[in-house]
């Protein structure tokens, strides 16, 4: 929007400017050429004046005085005409009658007409000019005297002034554009920059703030709308957080009655037990519950933290649960990143425990990767599973639709995970409540990385990706200062 506006301010700039200068160039060409012509045509009338008939001889006598003016002026060719038509006299160089507006002017000399001024001197045009006035005594016609003359002078005279003029309004322009055009763009499109940016921070769930409400009154009037969307947005995402906040809380206290009572029946009636597991999940459900509320939160506080150090904790404790089947690439040297604290651990605990119950005694493979440099750099979490004992990935292009294994995944199954609660059909009897890969896409998310989730054929492949540097499009505020990755 800004190059459109300065590039239109600057043809109108352009506009005027041609306006002006373009009948000022005209104006100087057409005197020009009214000037030489006038010139031309005096000192013709002069000779014309000096024959006294044809007859007499007096027009061959006056060949030295036109060789003389011709040398003189250095561009003209003049001659004296007969009655007939003929060269009574020329000067230096007798003109020669090929071109037609030649025998043309000299036709109309020779009926008592002569020539007039062209409109302008062009530089694009080379044609010379041609002055023609005729010689007669009372009512009689004697003849006629023509000039013939270059115009490359007065020409180069009119090129220059355009020249000049069109340099001094291209300066003009360029200092216009940069005094006026640049500061007037600036100034209608700073509100519009504003409102993109705050657009954009209130999509990435953080609070934007106030506008400067500058610039046109239209654009103030729709940053002042913008202002009042935005409250009501921040107002309806607090209300939906407080109600989770409070619903939660007024559930945990009677869920958690009911889970120590239900311990001790358990005690005594082993019935009870399926009764206490559901317990445990609904109160896990809540847990995952409160935390998919806290996505786009502004409570999101972030530390410096080495992604590889972190990995190597919590494959340190997973590994007794694998039983040597973990593969881990990539961690050896220190990965600096500023993150949360728990969001590595949560990626790694999340994925680990996705495979150890969905992919029981399948190998997984961990892979740190890092790409980019500086504030570009990013880390890579791979993890990736081969499926449960009776996914044995025989065929070469992996399961399909119609062709499930026990715990293979196909293409359009992967595809759905991460949706809140959503569990496949056949893992119904597999402990869980849906919620762990959506919790983890919205945190990675608000740290501003993203999560593939892809069937791998056999067994399930989640891609993470993390900024070693807190973006714009995050929604958690930057540590108070920058320190070394622990």
């Amino acid at each position: 929007m800004r190059r459109r506006l300065l590039i239109l301010a600057i043809t109108l700039t352009a506009a005027v400017l041609t306006a002006l200068i373009a009948p000022l160039v005209t104006a100087y060409a057409e005197e020009r050429a009214v000037t030489l012509h006038e010139q031309r045509l005096a000192a013709a009338t002069r000779f014309a004046a000096l024959v006294d008939d044809s007859a007499s001889g007096a027009p061959a006598l006056l060949g030295p005085d036109l060789a003389r003016y011709d040398a003189v002026t250095g561009s003209t060719r003049s001659a004296v005409i007969g009655p007939d038509g003929s060269t009574l006299a020329f000067g230096a160089e007798a003109p020669v009658g090929s071109d037609p507006r030649y025998d043309d002017a000299v036709q109309r000399a020779l009926t008592g007409t002569p020539t007039t001024a062209p409109s302008a001197l062009w530089p694009w045009r080379t044609d010379p000019l041609i002055v023609a006035t005729p010689i007669g005594r009372d009512a009689q016609i004697l003849g006629a005297v023509v000039m013939v003359v270059d115009t490359a002078g007065p020409r180069g005279d009119v090129a220059t002034r355009l020249a000049v003029a069109v340099a001094g309004g291209i300066a003009l322009l360029a200092l216009v554009a940069f005094l006026v055009g640049v500061p007037l763009v600036a100034w209608v499109v700073r509100p519009v920059d504003q409102l993109t940016e705050r657009v954009q921070t209130l999509a990435s769930g953080r609070r934007p703030g106030a506008a400067e409400h500058a610039g046109p009154p239209e654009l103030r009037r729709l940053a002042t709308s913008f202002d009042e969307m935005a409250r009501a947005v921040e107002y309806s995402r607090s209300q939906q957080r407080d109600l989770i906040a409070d619903v939660s809380h007024q559930l945990a206290n009677p869920l958690t009655a009911m889970r120590l009572r239900l311990d001790g029946l358990a005690a005594d009636d082993p019935a009870v037990e399926p009764v206490l597991a559901e317990a445990d999940r609904m109160a896990r459900a809540l847990e995952g519950v409160i935390e998919v509320s806290r996505a786009g939160g502004h409570d999101r506080r972030r530390v410096p933290v080495d992604v590889a150090a972190q990995i190597r904790e919590r494959i340190a404790l997973w590994e007794p649960l694998f039983d040597g089947r973990l593969r881990v690439t990539g961690i050896e040297t220190e990965a600096p990143a500023v993150l949360e604290e728990d969001l590595v651990p949560t990626i790694v605990d999340t994925l680990l425990d996705n495979a150890a119950k969905y992919a029981p005694d399948s190998p997984v493979e961990i892979t740190l990767e890092r790409t980019g440099t500086g504030d570009a750099r990013r880390y890579v979490v791979t993890v990736r599973d081969h499926g449960g004992p009776t996914d044995t990935g025989s065929s070469s292009t992996g399961p399909t639709d119609t062709d499930l294994t026990d715990t293979g995944l196909t293409d359009s199954e992967a595809a759905e995970l991460g949706e809140r609660f959503h569990r496949l059909p056949r893992h119904a009897d597999v402990d869980g409540t849906g919620l762990g890969l959506s919790i983890l896409v919205l945190r990675v998310r608000d740290a501003g990385g993203s999560v593939v989730i892809e069937a791998a054929h056999p067994g399930l492949r989640c891609v993470t990706t993390l900024p070693a540097r807190p973006g714009p499009g995050t929604s958690a505020a930057n540590p108070d200062a920058a320190v070394p990755a622990r």
